[in-house]
C-alpha cells in the first residue's frame, strides 16, 4: 500500500546549514546556542515511500500486546538481509522475530512467555558460535536483563529460544543497551542503563556465558544525563546508548544520555557533556572534512530540541561542543533517531520522529500531529528537511535495508498508537536483490567459490547450499559435489543460486573436452575454469607452460564454439622468472584472448610475489573472473602454489590492499567476483568478508 497522508507535504524542503549562515545568539535554559538560518539547497530526487503495515495484512500481526516496547534490526539467519525483532509487555509473547522471506516476512516467536520488556535491545555473538544473539532488559516492573541464544540455522517459528540471565536483583528498569569494546581489551563489553539506579553499568562477557548467570558488572556512571521529561513532569529518566570513536583515537567510545564517555583505564570512564538534554543519541560524519565525528541527540521519552553537535576544539572539553538545531520547535516525545545514507548520495542523513501516543489508558492520541522527518545531509553540515509522515506514531523507528535491495528502508513499531501494529516503509519499493557484499564502491557481482565450504559439503550438500543462500549469494562457482547435474541444478534453483563457473581438470580438458562441454552445459555454467597445471612442485618450467598454452588454446576454441568461455585460474607458481618477465607473461602472451580468459586469485598472486594491481593494469580485459581472497598478515609466499589453510583470512584482515585491487579490477572490467576462503573456519569468516566489502571505499 502506498502511503497517502493528507497532511504530508512531500515537497517541503529546508536546509539547516552549518557554515556561511546568518546567525543569532539566543539564551535558552541558561545555555547559549546558534539558531541556524533556513536557506534552500539543491533538491535530490524525491524517494517514493511504500508503507507496508500489519494493519492491512501486508505483514503478519505482531501479537496481542497493546504496549510494544523495543525494536532492533539484525541479520539473525545470516542471509545478508536485516530482519527485525520486536519486544512487548502487557501480553505475551515477549519477543517476536520478523524474518525476510521470498515475499514479505514470516513471524517467529523467540520468547513465548510473558515478560515486562523495556525499550532498547542489542545484539552480539555472545556465545561465540558465529551468529548474533539478542539482549533486552526488563522495565519498571523488573530487575532483570536477559539474552537469548540464537539457534541458527535450526529455526522453528514455534520453538522458543533459550533465555539466559545477565542481571537479576537490584534496582528496576533497563531502557537501552549497547555492545562495544569500550575498554579496548579486544573483546566487546555490554553496557546497559538501569534507570531505577540512575546508573550505567558495564559487563564483560563471561568466558562461558551459557553457564554464567548473572554476569558480573560494574558502574560506568551515576547521576543525571540530560533527562528532562515532558510537560506532564513524567518520563524523567536517562536513556539512549550508542558506540562510536568520538575522539579519533581508534578506540570505540560509549555515548549515553547527553554524554560521551572517555575510557581512562582501570575500569574508569570520564563523562563529557555534549548537549543540554539527553535521550536518543547517535554519531556520524555529517561534516566529511572534519577530523572528528559529530553527535546528534533527540529527547527520547521527553520533549526538547533535536540537535546535532560538532566539536570545534578539544572533544574532552564540554565547551567545545557546538550545537545546531534541526527543527525550529521542540520534538514531542522524540523516541526515534537514526543515522544513515537514505538517498544513496554518499552523505549521511538523519531520521527522527515523534510518538503520537504514550498514555496507555487514553483512547485517542496524545500528539495527533506527530511528525516524522528525514534530514538529507550534503556532507558539509547542511541538511534538507523533509516530512515523511504526519499523525503516524513512531517509536524506536530504525533505518535498515529490510528487503535486501541495497537501499535503506524504515521500520516502525508504535508504542501504544494503534498497537498491535508494525510498519515497513520501503525506499522506492523493492528493487532487484542486492548482491551479497556490495556497497557504495564495490558493485560486484560477488559470488562464492563453493570450495570454501568443502568440509560442510562433505557432510551435507543440501544444508550447505542453504548456508550459501542465507549469506545472500546469488552466483556460485564450483562443481556438483557428487550429485547428478540435473539434481544439483534443481537444488541451486530452489535456493535462487546460479552456477557461473565450473572447474575442470587439466587432463580432462586435454583428453576429453567434449565431456567437459557436456558437463558444463548440464550445470548451466557460463565459464569452464582450470585451476592447476601439472608440474613438479616448485619447478614449474617453460615446457609446462607451453604444453598448457596448447591445451588452453585448443580447449578454449572448442568451448567457444559451444557457447562457453574458458578461463585459467592463477595459482602463484606461474610467476617463475622467465626472460624479462615470468612464465605467466608467456602464458598471457601466447594464449589467444578470443579463446582464453583468466581468473585472478588475489591470494595466490600475492603469495607468488606478483602485484595484482599491476597484473590488472597490464592485462586488462583478460581477467574476467576474480577470487577475492586475503593472505594473512606476516605470511610469506613462495612459488609452490601451496600454503597452509590458516593463511586464508577474512577479506580486509590480511595484507592485501583491497581498495587498490578492487579499483584496478573495476577499471580492467572484471565481470564476476567470488569470495574463496580456504580456512577451515571459512563459514565464520565469510560474514566479516561480506561486511568489509560492503563498506570498503575506493
Amino acid at each position: 500500500m502506498l502511503a497517502d497522508f493528507t497532511d504530508r507535504k512531500p515537497n517541503e524542503a529546508t536546509a539547516v546549514p552549518a557554515h556561511d549562515r546568518r546567525a543569532g545568539t539566543i539564551a535558552l535554559w541558561s545555555w547559549a546556542f546558534v539558531l541556524l538560518a533556513l536557506v534552500p539547497v539543491t533538491l535530490a530526487a524525491e524517494i517514493k515511500w511504500t508503507d507496508l503495515s500489519s494493519k492491512n495484512g501486508a505483514l503478519p500481526g505482531p501479537g496481542e500486546s497493546t504496549q510494544q516496547t523495543g525494536n532492533i534490526t539484525v541479520d539473525l539467519d545470516k542471509d545478508g538481509i536485516q530482519d527485525f525483532v520486536i519486544s512487548f509487555r502487557f501480553k505475551a509473547p515477549a519477543l517476536v522475530w520478523y524474518r525476510r522471506a521470498a515475499k514479505g516476512w514470516d513471524r517467529y516467536v523467540i520468547e513465548p512467555q510473558f515478560l515486562t520488556v523495556e525499550a532498547g535491545g542489542a545484539v552480539h555473538d555472545i556465545d561465540g558460535d558465529g551468529d548474533l544473539d539478542v539482549v533486552f532488559g526488563g522495565d519498571w516492573q523488573s530487575d532483570e536483563v536477559w539474552w537469548w541464544e540464537n539457534p541458527c540455522p535450526n529455526f522453528d517459528p514455534n520453538v522458543a529460544w533459550k533465555r539466559h540471565l545477565i542481571k537479576k536483583g537490584g534496582k528496576k528498569q533497563h531502557h537501552d543497551q549497547v555492545f562495544g569494546d569500550f575498554k579496548n581489551t579486544g573483546k566487546p563489553q555490554l553496557v546497559f542503563w538501569n534507570q531505577g539506579a540512575r546508573s550505567l553499568f558495564i559487563a564483560d562477557i563471561p568466558a562461558n556465558p551459557r553457564h554464567t548467570e548473572p554476569w558480573p558488572f560494574a558502574p560506568v556512571f551515576s547521576g543525571e544525563a540530560g533527562e528532562r521529561g515532558d510537560q506532564s513532569g513524567g518520563f524523567k529518566y536517562a536513556e539512549g546508548a550508542a558506540a562510536a570513536d568520538i575522539d579519533g583515537d581508534g578506540v570505540v567510545d560509549l555515548l549515553a544520555g547527553n554524554y560521551w564517555f572517555k575510557y581512562l583505564g582501570d575500569g574508569k570512564f570520564k563523562p563529557v557533556k555534549v548537549g543540554i538534554i539527553g535521550g536518543r543519541i547517535g554519531a556520524g560524519k555529517f561534516i566529511e572534512s572534519a577530523k572528528l565525528l559529530q553527535i546528534v541527540i533527540a529527547p527520547g521519552d521527553g520533549s526538547g530540541p533535536l540537535r546535532w553537535y560538532e566539536c570545534v576544539g578539544d572533544p574532552l572539553n564540554e565547551a567545545d561542543w557546538k550545537g545546531h538545531d534541526l527543527l525550529d520547535r521542540d520534538m514531542i516525545h522524540g523516541h526515534t533517531l537514526d543515522v544513515g545514507d537514505v538517498d544513496g548520495d554518499g552523505h549521511l542523513d538523519i531520521f527522527a520522529a515523534e510518538m503520537a501516543k504514550w498514555t496507555e489508558k487514553r483512547a485517542d492520541s496524545d500528539n495527533p500531529k506527530a511528525q516524522a522527518w528525514i534530514f538529507y545531509g550534503d556532507g558539509k553540515g547542511n541538511f534538507r528537511k523533509t516530512v515523511l509522515a504526519v499523525g503516524h506514531g513512531f517509536h524506536e523507528g530504525k533505518l535498515a535495508d529490510l528487503d535486501g535491495d541495497g537501499d535503506l528502508d524504515i521500520l516502525n513499531k508504535p508504542y501504544t498508537w494503534e498497537a498491535p501494529r508494525v510498519d515497513v516503509w520501503l525506499n522506492n519499493g523493492t528493487g532487484p536483490r542486492k548482491h551479497a557484499g556490495t556497497g557504495a564502491s564495490f558493485k560486484g557481482p560477488l559470488g562464492l567459490q563453493l570450495y570454501s565450504l568443502r568440509h560442510h559439503f562433505a557432510k551435507n550438500v543440501p544444508l550447505t547450499l542453504e548456508h550459501v543462500r542465507t549469506f545472500g549469494f546469488v552466483e556460485v562457482e564450483g562443481g556438483s559435489y557428487g550429485y547428478p547435474a540435473e539434481q544439483f541444478v534443481k537444488m541451486l534453483d530452489a535456493g535462487g543460486l546460479k552456477l557461473i563457473g565450473m572447474f575442470a581438470d587439466y587432463a580432462k580438458l586435454r583428453d576429453d573436452v567434449n565431456g567437459v562441454i557436456a558437463g558444463a552445459r548440464a550445470l548451466g555454467a557460463q565459464y569452464v575454469v582450470c585451476g592447476w597445471i601439472p608440474h613438479d612442485k616448485g619447478r614449474f618450467n617453460e615446457k609446462n607452460a607451453r604444453d598448457a598454452i596448447a591445451v588452453f588454446n585448443h580447449a578454449g576454441e572448442r568451448l567457444k564454439a559451444n557457447g562457453l568461455r574458458f578461463a585459467y585460474h592463477l595459482h602463484g607458481f606461474e610467476f617463475q622468472p622467465f626472460k624479462d618477465g615470468t612464465l605467466f607473461d608467456l602464458i598471457a602472451l601466447e594464449t589467444k584472448p578470443e579463446f582464453v580468459a583468466f581468473e585472478l586469485d588475489v591470494f595466490w598472486a600475492v603469495h607468488g610475489g606478483a602485484d595484482p594491481v599491476k597484473l590488472l593494469a597490464k592485462y586488462g580485459g583478460r581477467f574476467e573472473l576474480m577470487h577475492v581472497k586475503d593472505l594473512r598478515k606476516g605470511a610469506t609466499g613462495n612459488l609452490t602454489g601451496g600454503a597452509p589453510d590458516a593463511d586464508s583470512v577474512a577479506v580486509g584482515q590480511g595484507q592485501v590492499n583491497w581498495p587498490a585491487v578492487l579499483k584496478a579490477a573495476r577499471r580492467a572490467g572484471v565481470k564476476h567476483y567470488f569470495i574463496e576462503d580456504e580456512s577451515v573456519d571459512a563459514i565464520d569468516q565469510i560474514g566479516p568478508s561480506l561486511r568489509y566489502l560492503e563498506r570498503v571505499k575506493f
